[in-house]
């Protein structure tokens, strides 16, 4: 059985984003456009990622509390979550 020659359209439109953003512009892209479906609703209203760099993604945090709480317990689980959804993550700084 042969392989198909046709591309999905999610990786045309990936090679296209790293071909004309580069790896890292285009993987950010993906993180971001793919937040709120990874995360969760709740989640999502209080943290925004803004920036993504060698692999480590860079979250934006609304508040202290649930800063404090990211960078303890729940923080990892969705850091654990988010490695599986975007393998060429390496690592999430929420700040």
């Amino acid at each position: 059985m042969s392989k198909n020659p046709f591309k999905k359209s999610d990786e045309l439109v990936e090679d296209f984003l790293k071909d004309i953003l580069g790896d890292e512009k285009g993987a950010f892209i993906k993180i971001r456009d793919g937040w709120k479906e990874s995360v969760g609703e709740e989640l999502a209203k209080h943290t925004e990622p803004e920036e993504f760099n060698k692999g480590i993604l860079y979250v934006k945090v609304t508040g202290a509390i649930w800063r404090k709480e990211l960078k303890m317990t729940a923080g990892r689980k969705v850091e654990e979550v988010l490695k599986v959804k975007f393998p060429m993550l390496k690592k999430v700084v929420w700040r």
